[in-house]
């Protein structure tokens, strides 16, 4: 079975590969016929160097909307728990009003869509604050209009930290772009330097095994693994699969993290709300 490498251990070995081919004189000097000189040389350790650059920055990224994404799921549920005790207050209160209901956006069931359920609380608050009767009845439960601005101006920390989230996911998912489209090219051009490598140097196997390319006995198989057999990565999925030799690169991206959950929505059985 084929093994699943690292992007880093891709970016290491690679680096490895163009060094010691330009820094041996045996070897250098058995790949000029092939017209590999050094401005070769030179464009393979710097699509190395930007791999590396874009992969760190790739790590970096999806740090920080993970971060974000946490922070933002933390204060949607602080506020979605006050606000669903506001709401079922206030249905209760007004069960055979539906006009009142509407009025305050209190009405129907509330929407699983994070940017929905957004709207919709927000919506729910600047309506019900300037209702006099709305407010009158909630300050019956104990709630009073400090109490009830309050978890507004939550809602509003809730919503800068959802347009904070997006905005580093989309940063994320472009940096995964961006280091893929490096690896590509890496890759593509790692496979020719390897195959020149492989004519130039067959009758010196330990040449290429210098260079990190391995040589097979005459006569070796490759054995084919069972159909059945399967190989998990040992970190349980999260490592990326860097390009290997004999493809460029096709790396599958972790990936972005889950979609941000939604509010839960407590008042599924109320019926006509």
């Amino acid at each position: 079975m084929k093994k699943r490498t690292t992007h880093g251990y891709f970016l290491e070995s690679t680096q490895l590969l163009f060094q010691n081919a330009q820094e041996d004189v045996q070897i250098n000097t058995l790949l000029v016929p092939y017209k590999i000189d050094d401005s070769k040389y030179e464009y393979g350790l710097t699509l190395c160097s930007r791999g590396y650059k874009s992969d760190s920055q790739q790590i970096k990224l999806h740090g920080q909307q993970y971060r974000a994404r946490k922070k933002f799921e933390k204060l949607q549920n602080e506020a979605n728990e006050i606000y669903q005790i506001h709401l079922k207050f206030l249905r209760i209160s007004f069960e055979k009003d539906v006009e009142k209901l509407k009025e305050i956006s209190a009405y129907g069931i509330r929407t699983r869509s994070t940017a929905d359920w957004l709207k919709e609380a927000i919506t729910f608050y600047q309506n019900t604050v300037i209702d006099e009767e709305a407010m009158a009845e909630l300050d019956s439960y104990g709630i009073t209009a400090e109490m009830f601005q309050q978890n507004e101006n939550k809602l509003k920390d809730v919503d800068a930290a959802y347009r904070d989230h997006k905005l580093k996911l989309g940063a994320a998912q472009n940096a995964v772009v961006l280091r893929d489209e490096i690896f590509n090219e890496l890759a593509l051009f790692r496979k020719k330097f390897i195959a020149i490598c492989r004519t130039a140097l067959r009758d010196y196997p330990q040449l290429l095994e210098k260079l990190g390319i391995r040589v097979y006995s005459e006569g070796y198989v490759r054995a084919k693994p069972k159909k059945d057999e399967k190989q998990p990565p040992a970190d349980g999925g999260t490592t990326q699969a860097a390009p290997t030799d004999g493809a460029a690169a096709n790396v599958e991206v972790q990936a972005e993290p889950a979609a941000v959950q939604s509010a839960p929505n407590n008042n599924k059985k109320e019926k006509g709300k």
